[in-house]
């Protein structure tokens, strides 16, 4: 019902008092009500864009800290690879292979002599000295080689050390979330400069000498062997970007070499979407304190600055227009590890927020355009002026048509309005006061109840959007680096292996074990699935996961391995809750295999040598259900050459087409039969495309995850 009927039906319903005075006394409590409830309102909206300005100070912070922490692991573990590589090229230097391939900068930028499968990437770009871009190509398959002093046996060697590395710059450059992640990952030689790098790419000048460049002079010079160094322009692109390197020592404490990975600068400062009434309001700032103030190490109008002249960045201090605004903010970062204040830049007022990032003397720096804060509260404000001077017109109106009658109309119309809107308001200042899941309980059908309904909306969707974001993003990155990022080599074995979750995480499980301690020829291969799937299937998988790796490298009994790890799963396993797998010893030399089925699906055999199937059965229970379950090892002979064995989870033969039908394991033994001919990634691949072609476009509704070896 409209606020005009309302009051129409209260004013029949009344008797009729002293008109005049009622009145008029009204009609000024009204007016007085909507300055104070308007006054009210714009204090508590301010106060909850001040709640949401200090939250996404924290975002930054928690974004630029996940970051420094995944790119540092990143350096670290590639110069610890460097420092392997040296020492077994020292014992034996003919130990190392030399590349099929090597291609210098010179031969990317001639298209006769460049690597085959030239890609081109939007961040990859060359910066020219004119402000403009140019895209050029990289290859993702071969490294670039920029040879260093020395002699030709000499730098042939530096060549072999730098190229075993490759696998593990490959492997660094993924990924590890949608993200944009790092640009280049690359090492140089102390002795000779002798430098790789990945992605390859040409336009390396003639002159170029990675030993005097500053991350490798940062690198050296840093006591930890750890720096971050930027912004600093990339000798062949022209690119402004930031880099972190670390140093490799040989073991009398020497360096061998320095390794470095590269991220654009303004990828840094774009990872976290801003609401749209905030876009270009706002500016984000890495900084550190020295003698002289604030000195900015980070900010979008530095990216300008590129180009291929290579002349340095020209870092620049906050100051604001006034010293002692500037000196406060110097002070209040000496002190306090986070913080806000106003201030002025150009004439310009912004409010100014700061976090210190963990453990480290850098801060990031929020700055907020005044004006666009203000913007959002006139506008509540506005809206709670409009609703009164609706009310009040329509009182009026009605007065003038009948004047008894109005003065009633205003009395009880004035009450029906105000309560509501203090309601309104008491949530408001809740709200402000750092309670997030206040609501107004209003239900007038009018303005009033329009106005409520978008401050229940406000506040909620934006935590609950925070919070559900980062939480599936960190999930999802920790659950996907647990997983092999490629499967083992293994003389006479041809193995694949996939892994698709139905959600951002899920409970299935793979793994690949090498036990080169006890017996180098034996290999293991386990598969897992956990109960159902999402956050808690994959803490259960996790759990598993550590505890098969703590005992697995340690003996090749098997089921003494799985019955140790049941008892400790068993332990701290909820009732309901367990784990099926498959974990599979193989001996290629002798041509055996082992394994044990704790409660899991059996491995799949075909051999077409005679055009059968058969299975590597077992019969014990999962794990997590008995802690004293004692487990049986099953042993037989491997597969002949062009033998394919599969094993899997249930997300494949139980997923279901529109009908209700599901794949079943037939399906999977016609298609490992029709495939036997090809190797295992495309068996593998191959299974995936028809389980996807069999569903007819319904949801997957289970986690798959399979592992194919071929015997050749």
């Amino acid at each position: 019902m409209r606020l005009r009927s309302k009051l129409f039906v209260i004013l029949i319903l009344l008797s009729i008092g002293p008109l005049i005075m009622t009145g008029l006394l009204t009609r000024a409590n009204l007016e007085s009500c909507s300055v104070d409830v308007a006054t009210d309102t714009r204090e508590s909206v301010e106060q909850i864009v001040e709640i949401a300005r200090t939250r996404y100070v924290d975002l930054y912070a928690a974004t630029f800290d996940r970051d420094r922490i995944l790119i540092e692991s990143t350096v670290r573990r590639s110069a610890d690879a460097l420092e392997q590589i040296y020492l077994i090229n020292e014992i034996e230097s003919d130990s190392l292979p030399t590349p099929d391939a090597v291609y210098f900068s010179t031969d990317y930028e001639n298209p006769e002599t460049s690597p085959e499968g030239m890609v081109t990437d939007p961040r990859q770009f060359v910066q020219l000295d004119d402000g403009t871009q140019r895209l050029f190509p990289i290859s993702r398959l071969h490294p670039v080689f920029v040879r260093g002093e020395g002699d030709d046996d000499s730098i042939n060697n530096d060549i072999r050390m730098l190229a075993a590395l490759t696998p593990e710059l490959i492997a660094g450059s993924e990924s590890p979330n949608e993200k944009p992640w790092l640009l280049s990952l690359y090492a140089s030689l102390e002795d000779s400069g002798t430098h790789i790098s990945y992605p390859g790419k040409g336009g390396y000048p003639e002159d170029y000498d990675p030993r005097q460049r500053p991350w490798f002079e940062a690198a050296i010079g840093s006591e930890t062997g750890l720096r971050w160094i930027g912004p600093i322009i990339d000798a062949p692109t022209g690119q402004v970007r930031m880099t972190c390197a670390a140093a490799a020592y040989r073991p009398d404490g020497t360096v061998i070499g320095v390794v470095a990975a590269d991220m654009l600068m303004l990828d840094m400062l774009d990872e976290i979407d801003l609401p749209e009434n905030m876009a270009g309001a706002v500016n984000i700032m890495l900084a550190t304190l020295d003698d002289k103030g604030v000195l900015i190490h980070a900010k979008p109008e530095y990216a300008q600055q590129g180009g291929k002249d290579h002349a340095p960045i020209q870092l620049e201090y906050l100051v604001a227009d006034h010293q002692a605004q500037t000196d406060a903010l110097i002070e209040l970062m000496r002190a306090e590890n986070n913080g806000s204040l106003d201030y002025v830049q150009e004439g310009k007022v912004w409010i100014l927020s700061y976090q210190r990032l963990i453990n480290q003397d850098s801060y990031v720096i929020v700055a907020i355009d005044r004006e666009t804060i203000d913007a959002i509260a006139n506008n509540v404000q506005d809206e709670v002026a409009d609703v009164f001077t609706d009310t009040l017109s329509s009182n009026a109106a009605i007065g003038a048509t009948i004047l008894g009658i109005a003065v009633a109309v205003s009395f009880f119309g004035a009450r029906s309005v105000t309560r509501p809107i203090m309601n309104l308001t008491e949530t408001a200042t809740a709200i402000s006061e750092g309670d997030l899941d206040a609501t107004a309980d209003i239900k007038t059908g009018d303005e009033i109840e329009t106005l409520a309904r978008t401050f229940n909306e406000m506040v909620p969707k934006l935590r609950d959007r925070l919070a559900v974001r980062e939480s599936l993003m960190l999930a999802m990155a920790v659950q996907q680096n647990l997983l092999p990022s490629e499967p083992p080599t293994i003389q006479g074995i041809d193995i694949a292996s996939r892994s698709v979750y139905c959600d951002e995480t899920g409970g299935d499980y793979f793994d690949f074990f090498e036990l080169e301690q006890i017996d180098p020829n034996k290999h293991a291969i386990v598969v897992g699935d956990v109960t159902g799937h999402g956050i808690a299937a994959a803490l259960l998988m996790t759990t598993a996961r550590a505890l098969l790796r703590s005992r697995a490298s340690d003996s090749d009994e098997i089921a003494d391995i799985l019955s140790r790890v049941n008892k400790n799963l068993a332990r701290d396993t909820r009732p309901g809750h367990f784990m099926t797998l498959y974990y599979l010893l193989i001996d290629p030399p002798a041509g055996t295999a082992a394994w044990v089925s704790a409660g899991h699906d059996a491995a799949i055999i075909y051999n077409p040598g005679d055009d059968s199937f058969s299975e590597y059965t077992g019969q014990d229970i999962p794990l997590g259900i008995e802690a004293e379950w004692q487990f049986n090892e099953s042993a037989a002979k491997l597969p002949p050459p062009g033998g394919v064995l599969l094993i899997g989870t249930d997300g494949i033969w139980e997923a279901r087409n529109q009908s209700g039908d599901m794949y079943g394991k037939d399906r999977l033994r016609d298609l490992m039969k029709s495939h036997a001919s090809d190797n295992s990634d495309q068996i593998a691949q191959a299974i995936l495309d028809d389980v996807v072609r069999f569903r007819e476009g319904t949801p997957q509704t289970d986690d798959i995850t399979l592992v194919v070896l071929k015997v050749v």
